[in-house]
Order: structure tokens, then sequence, then C-alpha cells
């Protein structure tokens, strides 16, 4: 029998198998591989805070209020500068001197001559209580006070105080405590002779009499002759002991039995220390004092009483004789020192002398 010309016959799932194995075949080898994910992932410590928003108050309002005047009062005082002896001058003992500053009317009120400069502590030193301005100040005007003032004999720091008073005798100062303007002064410690009785000889008042009894007051530096008794300086006379003096303080007695003749001398503030130290003797004008014999007598006058301090017997022995006293318990008290000679009977030839009589402080 003879053969045919027939297809064969492929079955559907065949042919989708095929195809398939194909593609995947083709996506094998022409797509790139994925890159490989990280084995651990990075994580930050602490997170990142997100910013937060304040809101800020409001700006306040600067109101200016204008400062309050304060109104001046009538009387005030502001100092200026010193004119005149600057704060511890140096100023020696007993000595005067003028202090003046320059003030300004710090007030509202004009000062007139009714107003006074006026003294309100401190040290004296001689000040008067008030002294009157010579001349009106308006206020803002300057005006230069002075007070004159003697320092104290005493060595020390000494400080005086002052302010203004006005016309309604109302004190008042620098600034709103009303604060007082001063001098303060340095008095330097004197030594060596403080009190020189001869040169303070012709301040004393001298008088003289009989017994215990005051009769007359003597010139000082009168005559030789005066037979009411004699005080003077002499020098370059005969001494009992046969030296011409120096100089020297001449006491006669009145010529009179049992007369006497005494000096007594200014104010003076014993210091502790003080001694009073002399030489004391006779004048010999014709070369001897002959039979002379006084008493020679050191007083104090203290508060209006008399006090006898030392006596000294002396004869014309042709020697003059030393004295001291230690006036130590004195110290603090302001002394008259009284320099007296007495007659021992007859007063007749009796030339006193005194030799360097002074007050020492060691």
């Amino acid at each position: 029998m003879p053969r045919g010309n027939t297809t064969p016959t492929v079955e559907n799932s065949a042919l989708h198998t095929a195809a398939a194995q194909t593609v995947m075949a083709q996506l094998g080898t022409g797509m790139p591989s994925a890159a490989p994910l990280p084995t651990h992932a990075t994580i930050a410590p602490f997170p990142t805070p997100m910013a937060t928003f304040t809101p800020l108050p409001p700006t306040p309002t600067v109101t200016i209020v204008p400062p309050t005047s304060t109104p001046l009062p009538c009387d005030r005082v502001r100092f200026i500068k010193d004119i005149t002896i600057p704060d511890n001058t140096e100023i020696e003992p007993g000595s005067t001197f003028v202090k003046t500053w320059r003030l300004q009317n710090a007030g509202a009120c004009t000062w007139s001559p009714q107003y006074a400069l006026v003294l309100t502590g401190g040290e004296p030193m001689g000040s008067a209580v008030a002294i009157p301005l010579t001349q009106y100040v308006a206020s803002g005007e300057m005006i230069d006070v002075s007070v004159t003032l003697t320092a104290p004999s005493v060595g020390g720091t000494y400080r005086a105080e002052y302010k203004l008073r006005n016309a309604s005798n109302i004190v008042f100062g620098i600034g709103e405590k009303n604060d007082p303007f001063f001098v303060q002064i340095k008095v330097p410690v004197v030594k060596g002779v403080v009190f020189d009785f001869l040169a303070q000889a012709t301040q004393a008042e001298w008088k003289s009499g009989s017994g215990n009894v005051f009769e007359t007051t003597i010139n000082f530096g009168g005559a030789d002759e005066d037979t009411n008794g004699v005080a003077k300086l002499k020098e370059g006379v005969p001494l009992e002991n046969g030296a011409t003096s120096s100089r020297i303080l001449l006491t006669v007695p009145k010529q009179v039995e049992n007369g006497f003749i005494a000096g007594t001398f200014p104010a003076y503030l014993v210091q502790n220390g003080d001694r009073f130290r002399a030489r004391i003797g006779f004048m010999a004008p014709s070369g001897s004092c002959g039979a002379s014999k006084v008493k020679f007598r050191l007083n104090a006058v203290i508060d209006g009483k008399l006090n006898t301090l030392q006596t000294w017997e002396k004869t014309c022995s042709g020697q003059l004789t030393t004295i001291e006293v230690n006036l130590s318990g004195l110290k603090g008290q302001t002394v008259q020192f009284m320099l007296a000679v007495l007659a021992d009977g007859d007063a007749s030839g009796d030339w006193a002398i005194w030799s360097s009589p002074r007050i020492e402080r060691p």
C-alpha cells in the first residue's frame, strides 16, 4: 500500500515549558545582580533634638522720670581750702599765729555781717568766742575767714573746731551733717630752759615791805640807792666769790629791820620733770659783802594762794650757793612763781643776787 505526507502533532504543554526555560535562561545572563543588604544597621546614640520655638516676652516700655530737685537749705557751708596753717603745722610754744580758711556759701540765704565765726569745740588756744563776718556773701560766693590763736606752752597736738552762726543764733557747718572746719597744730616738746626769770624780770610785779606786809610797789630798774628796795638786771659787777658777773638779777630788800622784796612772775604751766635752778649770793661793790645775811625764798602763787616751796639762808661766805627745786609735784598747775629776799635783821648792805634763775626740763 503506498506511504502518505503527514505533519506530526506537538502538544501545547510541551511548547510552553520550552519557552519558559528559554526566557529564564535569558534573564539569568542578561540582568545585573542586586547589591547585598548591609549586615548591621548604624544607629546614632542620641537622637538629634528638634528645634523648639520659645516665644520672647514683649520689650517693656521705659518711662523716664525726671529727678526731683532738692531745695537748698538756707544756711550751709562748703569748705574750699586752708589758706594758712595747714593741718599739723608745727608751732613753737607760746607763739601767736593766724589761721585762715576759704569757705563757700552753699546755702540759699546770703550771709551778712550779723553772721559770725564761732568756736564750737577743741582747745581754744586763746580764740575769741565769736568773730563777725566782714562782708555780705551771696549764695555760691566765697569768703576768707580768720582767727588769731596762741600755741599752748606744753608740747602736743591741739585742735580747735569752728562753725558759722547766723543772725538768729543758729549754728551751722559743712554739708548736711553740719561738720565743723578746724585748725590743728603740733607744739614741739621743749627741753632745756623753758622759763628764764631774767628774761621775764621786767614783766614781774615787784613789791617790798617789812615783816609779812607788802607796803611799796617797786619800779623795776630803779636807782641802786632806793631805800624802798631795788630790783634790776646788772652785768659785769663784782661778786662775793671774787668773780665778775655775767647778767644777774639784783634784789635789795627794803632798807628797814626785816625788810623784804619780792617779784611775782607771769603765769607758767608746770610740766613733769621741771626743775628750778639758780645760784644765789651777794654783790660786793666795794670788794666785800660784809655781814650780809638774808633768806632767799621761792614761792608759788596758785589760785591766788601764796605757797612757800623752799627757803635758803645765805651769809657772806665768799661763795655762791647752787640751788635746785624739783617742781614735778606741781605738774599740770598754772603757777606764778615769786622770787623773794628777806633781810635777817638789819637790811643794810644786803645786795642779794640771783644768777641764772631758770626752770629747766630734761
